[in-house]
């Protein structure tokens, strides 16, 4: 079901999810439905019509991920634009090359609306994540921030 890996994504990240807008594109005895999501500013609109608007919007979410998730970028270097799996995949790196295990710090959450920063200490480098709702977040943008660097350091033998 991709509006609830959709919605599920959104949610991780903090980013609000509008409403789907359908458009009937036939005839009501033989309806067309195209759907439409707003996601972050953008607009991602299904890719055919469809008899059931439950279907169409289904697609449109489907757009969506694929977008917001391309793995690669035009020099086809990966890009990692979600962090969710980024602190369990330092994680098996650092056991897989016999490094010490990522330890991270966390600082924040004392306000009325909660922000946490994480730092991260790997390899004998000290990462930096971005502010973010929660301390699992925090952390694996902390985390993000590593594997980018690393991404890039490779790139360099390629």
């Amino acid at each position: 079901m991709y509006t609830n890996r959709l919605q599920e994504y959104t949610q991780k990240l903090g980013i609000s999810l509008s409403e789907y807008r359908n458009r009937n594109e036939g005839f009501t005895h033989a309806p067309k439905f195209r759907s439409c999501v707003l996601l972050n500013g953008k607009n991602y609109v299904s890719r055919g019509t469809f008899v059931k608007r439950k279907e169409a919007e289904q697609d449109a979410a489907k757009v969506a991920l694929e977008n917001i998730t391309e793995t690669r970028n035009v020099r086809g270097k990966p890009r990692i634009q979600d962090p969710t799996y980024c602190k369990y995949i330092l994680f098996d790196y650092a056991v897989k090359m016999y490094l010490k295990i990522p330890e991270y710090s966390t600082t924040g959450g004392e306000q009325m609306r909660p922000v946490f920063v994480s730092t991260l200490d790997f390899d004998g480098k000290v990462y930096k994540g971005e502010e973010a709702r929660s301390k699992k977040i925090a952390e694996q943008l902390a985390a993000r921030v590593a594997i980018r660097s690393l991404l890039d350091t490779f790139a360099c033998f390629i």
